[in-house]
Order: C-alpha cells, then sequence, then structure tokens
C-alpha cells in the first residue's frame, strides 16, 4: 500500500489525444522546432523545444494557467526564432555557393573562413 503512494506522484499521464485534438497547432509548432532543431543540428535549440514539450504535456491543460499560456507564447516565439534561423541558414549557404563558385564578390569567405559553423545560436 505504502509503495503505491510513492510512485503515484512520480508518474504523469500524458494525454495526446486530448492535446491533439484541442491544442494541435501549438502541438504542430512544437514537433516542427524539434525536427527543424535536428536538421539544423541544434543542441541547445533541441533541447530548449524538448523541455518546453514536456513541460506543454505536464502542465495542466486550459487557458486559464498562467503556466499554460506563457508556455503557449514561448512555443510560438521559439518556432519563429527557429524559422528566422533556417531563412538566415539558407541564405548563407546561398551566398556562400555563390562567393566559391566566382560569381560574387567574397564576403562571407573572406580571409579563409570556410563557413563552416553553428546556424543556430
Amino acid at each position: 500500500m505504502n509503495a503505491l503512494l510513492v510512485t503515484s506522484p512520480l508518474s504523469v499521464d500524458f494525454a495526446f489525444t486530448s492535446l491533439l485534438q484541442e491544442h494541435s497547432f501549438i502541438f504542430i509548432i512544437g514537433i516542427l522546432v524539434l525536427f527543424l532543431s535536428v536538421i539544423l543540428r541544434a543542441v541547445k535549440t533541441f533541447s530548449i523545444q524538448l523541455i518546453l514539450l514536456f513541460l506543454f504535456f505536464a502542465s495542466e491543460e486550459s487557458f486559464s494557467n498562467p503556466l499554460y499560456i506563457l508556455l503557449v507564447a514561448l512555443q510560438i516565439a521559439l518556432g519563429l526564432w527557429v524559422l528566422w534561423g533556417l531563412k538566415k541558414a539558407v541564405d548563407t549557404t546561398f551566398y556562400r555557393q555563390s562567393e566559391k563558385t566566382l560569381k560574387r564578390p567574397r564576403d562571407i569567405t573572406r580571409a579563409g573562413n570556410s563557413g563552416v559553423g553553428p546556424f543556430l545560436y
């Protein structure tokens, strides 16, 4: 009997079906940000997104909860930041390729810079 009382607060029930039905837009943004952070090899963004999704599932799913509203706002802000980083990464890759094929003057690859580095900081 005591073992059941000790383990019950440690378990968290993740209600994926209610989250998908009621708040699918936020859940889809979270999955896309997680996917894009893996594609861009951004470890910090990946870990932040995992923590945010875990808190999103663990919090009470009602818009009257201030923590839930804060998590939704953070999720949307992180999604916009990752989309901006993706646009910046595509632009940088395009300009780098143009410079290496001598179609434009050197700017990114100046002074021996090969242009290798993280896309999201």
